[in-house]
């Protein structure tokens, strides 16, 4: 079953880190806090730093967090900030025990038939050029590379190690 949030209670939200992200906050904490000598700390940041974006994210009511669901436990998840006239799509995750299972393609079906229901879509993303998987998804899920760098719409940024991917339909 698809969910959508517009808002997350803190729980939640740590709920939602720490079951579809925690394979992200663990490879951050590393990166983020090499100084800290117990990673069991530096994960505990990372996942409050996330947290914290979280709250943020749900400031503006125009951005959705989608979870895909099975038998009450999150599978999938992705969210969608609402820049001017498009989506853009980020954080489209799997945790490993549910990999391989199409879920990330269930969860990209339902949230375009959910927003396609509402009028025309028109979803921007960024895949790294070297996640096979993650383009496969999308690909099959109807998104085409539009751009050779993607571009982060958030911070208007460029990323030349992803592809600017586009799903758009009327």
């Amino acid at each position: 079953m698809l969910k959508e949030y517009k808002s997350m209670t803190q729980e939640e939200m740590y709920t939602l880190v720490h079951e579809i992200y925690i394979e992200g906050c663990m490879e951050n904490a590393r990166e983020k806090y090499p100084d800290v000598t117990d990673l069991t700390t530096a994960i505990q940041q990372e996942e409050d730093s996330f947290v914290c974006f979280l709250q943020d994210f749900f400031t503006l009511p125009e951005n959705t967090y989608y979870v895909l669901e099975k038998d009450n436990m999150p599978v999938s998840a992705a969210r969608l900030n609402k820049i001017n006239d498009f989506y853009y799509l980020e954080a489209l995750e799997t945790p490993p025990q549910y990999r391989k299972k199409g879920y990330a393609s269930e969860l990209l079906n339902e949230m375009i038939t959910h927003l396609h229901q509402q009028g025309s879509v028109d979803i921007r993303d960024c895949v790294s050029k070297t996640n096979t998987a993650s383009l496969a998804t999308h690909k099959k899920c109807g998104f085409f590379i539009a751009e050779e760098n993607g571009i982060h719409y958030p911070s208007n940024t460029v990323n030349n190690k992803t592809y600017g991917m586009r799903y758009f339909i009327r």
